[in-house]
């Protein structure tokens, strides 16, 4: 074979070493040989640039996702067809994951969507229940405080008529006191109208009625001032169990209150009450499902 056929062979294998698989070995001339050569080298051509386009355009429609369009075999033989095997399998590999990802994302988007719902749902009922709570925990303190005012006005109710027992203690220990001068004074009287014969005989008669009378107002007054302690008993008792069931309300206000201030929100300045939260809750969802969405 001449240096002149080996240089024309040597130029089309580096233009095609460079990427140019346009190159074909031109015509050598008449030798046998020469044409053999020429032909067998062709062919390497003709293969490798059919390998190179047709797993170009495997692999470009499998990156664009149209997976059904696979590496066409035919004519193919050895390595080539071995790695045309190889691309497919890749290209179906890929479908597969891409499957998966768009099925991942699908249920990424159903969850998220599902999660969304529910918090919605959820801050709503939260935001109800709150307005309720603090509806009827404002009531409750309402309630509370004039509870307290009542039970104070009852204190006041129960000492006054304490104050009054005392004074009518004092007033009957003073009937007491003048009851029993009047008994003394009638049986005085008795003994001058003894004296006195025929004559202080009526006036025995009077002074008699008057020490009964006497005797029974002081009677009357021992029933009074035992009644009296009885009822001042009774008023310490109800005094006490008045300031402590008063204490007790005050102290259900102060909860009921502190309730109340925690569903509103407005305990400590910057610190949220339930609705709120809610409101909150439901905008950091919807931020992140827009953000899963986006992704």
């Amino acid at each position: 074979m001449s240096d002149d056929i080996l240089s024309i062979i040597e130029k089309v294998c580096t233009r095609v070493a460079a990427g140019d698989f346009e190159n074909r070995v031109p015509k050598l001339g008449d030798d046998p040989q020469a044409e053999a050569t020429r032909q067998a080298i062709n062919r390497v051509l003709d293969v490798t640039d059919a390998f190179v386009r047709e797993s170009g355009a495997a692999l470009t429609a499998a990156a664009d996702g149209r997976f059904h369009r696979q590496f066409l075999p035919r004519g193919m033989r050895g390595a080539y067809a071995h790695s045309a095997v190889t691309i497919n399998r890749a290209a179906d590999a890929m479908r597969v994951k891409v499957e998966e990802i768009e099925h991942a994302k699908a249920a990424r988007f159903d969850l998220a969507g599902e999660l969304e719902s529910a918090v919605q749902s959820v801050s709503e009922q939260l935001a109800t229940a709150a307005t309720e709570m603090g509806a009827t925990a404002n009531g409750l303190s309402q309630f509370a405080r004039d509870a307290v005012a009542d039970a104070e006005r009852g204190l006041g109710s129960v000492g006054a008529l304490r104050d009054s027992s005392d004074q009518i203690r004092k007033a009957v220990s003073l009937i007491t006191q003048i009851a029993s001068q009047t008994r003394l004074l009638a049986l005085n009287a008795t003994i001058e109208a003894a004296r006195a014969g025929e004559a202080g005989r009526g006036f025995s008669v009077v002074a008699n009625e008057v020490k009964t009378l006497a005797t029974e107002t002081a009677s009357s007054s021992e029933s009074i001032t035992n009644q009296v302690s009885t009822v001042q008993d009774s008023a310490k008792g109800a005094i006490r169990v008045l300031e402590s069931v008063t204490e007790s309300i005050r102290q259900m206000s102060e909860l009921v209150d502190g309730i109340a201030s925690a569903v509103d929100g407005n305990r400590e300045p910057g610190q949220p009450g339930l609705s709120q939260l809610a409101e909150v809750l439901r905008a950091e969802v919807t931020r992140f499902v827009a953000k899963v969405r986006a992704d």
